[in-house]
């Protein structure tokens, strides 16, 4: 049979029963053919951006090429591409702004990490801060130091009294009502802002929300999710348009609302309009911008709500995202259970959110791509100096995040005095012991990862009931960064940066202070005066070796218990047999008899734990890991003039622990002294300098390291040529 296409045709419309296959098959080729339509579309502008970036690569390889013909020192310079700032691109600048008063910043730390992981255009932040929160805010964005990432405060303290009038019962107390006074807050140059709460989850690129300010019309200003619950159908709660908005996430057109609108006679009017019959704002700002909305729906720029997905207690958000989480853009943890809320798929979110608790905060400081106007970046690798991971601790930034946990203490008086000391998270346990001895307020520097930050404060709110119940202790966190040794002398730094009382009584973490030593040192520092005189108070270092022993509790009992001539007491001074120059000059003998304060000389290698006006000069940062730490500073204190007085009944005990890496790998490796022995002589080397004063604080060993050091400096200078 020969097959024509009147056949074909007949053959199908006098067999109905294959008109249905064929007909799913012509659908189907429609649909393929055009999904392979818009693939081919797809692949034509990843194309596109491949020939781009290539050509962006062959450039800079290109000017790398003609830079290293001029390179000395082994400094490699390179051009790094520039992508105009232009709207539109991923160079456009996003600005965000935020609340931050009171204790906020440990609470909005994880959303800008999940913010910041999804970027790639730079951020502007404008935090509305007080004074507080503003110094913990400006110590974090300025260590940890991130690409294309620029922040301004504004403190807005005073401006409290335009909201404080409307009666509010919201958790967040009268910080919830700030937003309604951001056109006036920020400055008239900022056009646009996204708004944001801080228990918000990122899953997205924030770029997103920023491109639909093109979308809005003349009259719209401030764009929405649609609240999701059904809060406002309730009577007796603030008017709004259908289910109402959440302002979780905000777009504020600022140019139109100070162009088109009177601003505060909008929100002032809509206030005062409901409160006769509402009596206060439950919501805060959001019932206040909802009534806005009611009376002029005109305003409301509508965002899809998967840029808000809300998890609140009685939540409708399941009927944005269906069974597909991958439709979610933001988590909104708009509860007052906020992250502990029960509803479905909470568990799921939870876990998102924690992650980004648990992110390293240092993988966000790669720079994606230059934005702006060029620039030279210069990588300078010293390959002769034998200790580059030692200096690293002077050249790295170290993100730290000051007042982590709550903190309250205003100072007794004058002679005010804060315990300064730094650990890291395996002697938490220390910390807890020693604050059961000390009443006074105290500033810890802790070094941890961001993964130790939920233990670090489980520990402190819910296994300690000693650090769960004082609010006089700092806590403030520096993340770990794997290129640097222990950083002590840089966590000490941090501590003693942040106190308020006017001295300070500089300690370790693994000693136990005497009984009622705090008010002690008070009452010394009101007899002595060591400010005015320029004087540090010593305080005796003494150690047991039975880690179950309970330390002596005062002077009497300590010496009832101390070793030497005949007695065989479980306490001796400290390191007298390891490091006996460590604390020799303190006098011990004379220190067991003695009842008034009395001088002492400085001599090498002292290093005593002091009492000293918070004025005194910070530790050198080039000393990290073990050695010379705290000798140094004392070197230094003695350079300035500083006097060393022993006060007679006041004692410090060291109880045993096993041996920090460091100390390890100073006793195991030789490269590790000969590193600390050339930082020492450079260290006075500076000291001279800076001084005019010559101690003579090397050793014979100390020699010898320095001989070797510039040996193998010499071969390495050889071999390279």
């Amino acid at each position: 049979m020969i097959l024509k296409p009147k056949n074909v045709l007949s053959c199908l419309f006098l067999r109905p029963w294959l008109g249905v296959p064929f007909g799913i098959w012509i659908a189907v080729s429609v649909v393929y053919y055009w999904w392979l339509i818009s693939r081919i579309s797809v692949l034509e502008t990843q194309n596109k951006v491949f020939k781009t970036q290539l050509r962006l690569s062959q450039s800079a390889l290109r000017q790398m090429s003609i830079d290293s013909a001029g390179v000395v020192d082994s400094a490699t310079t390179y051009k790094i591409p520039v992508i105009p700032d232009a709207v539109g691109t991923v160079c456009e600048t996003i600005h965000v702004a935020l609340v931050c008063m009171g204790k906020c910043m440990r609470l909005i730390t994880p959303m800008l990490k999940s913010l910041l992981h999804h970027r790639q255009n730079p951020i502007h932040f404008h935090f509305i801060v007080d004074g507080s929160s503003q110094h913990i805010t400006e110590t974090l964005f300025d260590t940890w130091d991130l690409p294309d990432v620029k922040y301004t405060c504004y403190n807005a303290q005073n401006q409290l009294i335009q909201v404080r009038w409307v009666p509010n019962t919201h958790y967040s107390g009268i910080y919830a009502l700030v937003k309604l006074l951001f056109p006036n807050i920020l400055p008239s140059t900022l056009k646009q802002v996204i708004v944001l709460d801080s228990d918000l989850t990122f899953l997205f690129d924030i770029a997103e929300l920023w491109a639909m300010f093109r979308n809005m019309t003349n009259d719209q200003f401030i764009g929405l999710v649609e609240n999701e619950s059904d809060w406002y159908y309730d009577g007796k709660k603030w008017p709004a348009l259908g289910r109402g908005y959440n302002t979780g996430i905000m777009l504020l057109d600022l140019h139109k609302i100070r162009a088109n609108v009177d601003w505060k006679y909008l929100w002032h009017d809509a206030v005062k309009s409901n409160l006769n019959h509402l009596k206060q704002t439950t919501l805060a700002d959001q019932d206040v911008i909802n009534a806005i909305i009611k009376k002029n729906p005109e305003f409301v720029y509508n965002i899809s709500c998967q840029y808000n997905v809300q998890m609140s207690t009685k939540t409708l958000a399941k009927n944005c995202y269906g069974e597909d989480t991958n439709n979610i853009k933001v988590i909104h943890w708009n509860s007052p259970g906020k992250y502990n809320i029960r509803i479905r798929d909470a568990d799921f979110f939870r876990n998102i959110h924690q992650s980004y608790v648990n992110f390293d905060g240092n993988l966000l400081k790669e720079k994606l791509h230059k934005c702006g106007q060029s620039e030279i970046v210069t990588y300078k690798m010293n390959h002769s100096d034998l200790c580059i991971s030692f200096r690293a601790a002077q050249r790295v930034k170290l993100r730290t995040h000051i007042y982590y946990m709550d903190y309250t203490y205003t100072n007794i008086d004058n002679f005010d005095v804060t315990l300064v000391l730094q650990l890291s998270m395996d002697r938490l346990q220390f910390l807890e012991r020693l604050v059961k001895y000390w009443e006074g307020p105290l500033s810890a520097a802790i070094y941890l990862s961001d993964c130790e930050v939920t233990k670090l404060e489980s520990f402190i709110r819910d296994w300690s009931d000693t650090l769960s119940t004082r609010r006089n202790i700092g806590y403030h966190l520096v993340f770990k960064h794997d290129s640097v040794h222990y950083p002590v002398n840089y966590l000490r730094n941090v501590a003693l940066d942040n106190v308020n009382t006017p001295y300070v009584f500089l300690m370790d973490a693994d000693f136990v202070p005497m009984a009622g030593l705090y008010d002690h040192l008070r009452s010394a520092i009101k007899l002595i005066n060591p400010y005015a005189q320029k004087k540090c108070l010593v305080v005796a270092a003494f150690e047991t070796q039975r880690y179950r022993a309970s330390p002596p509790r005062n002077k009497p009992a300590l010496l009832a218990r101390l070793s030497g001539g005949h007695s065989a007491g479980d306490v001796a001074p400290f390191r007298a047999r390891e490091w006996p120059k460590g604390h020799r000059a303190t006098n011990y003998t004379k220190w067991v008899t003695a009842t008034a304060p009395y001088e002492v000389e400085w001599q090498s290698d002292y290093e005593p734990y002091l009492v000293v006006h918070r004025s005194v000069p910070k530790y050198d940062t080039r000393f990290s890991g073990f050695g010379w730490n705290k000798v140094s500073h004392s070197v230094e204190l003695r350079a300035q003039g500083y006097r060393a007085v022993v006060l007679p009944d006041a004692f410090v005990v060291h109880t045993p622990h096993a041996p920090s890496p460091d100390i390890t790998a100073f006793r195991a490796n030789p490269h590790y002294r000969i590193c600390l022995a050339l930082l020492k002589q450079e260290f006075m080397d500076d000291l001279k300098r800076k001084y005019n004063v010559t101690f003579d604080e090397q050793t014979k060993q100390d020699s010898i390291y320095v001989g070797q050091a510039k040996s193998l400096i010499l071969n390495q200078a050889k071999d390279s040529n």
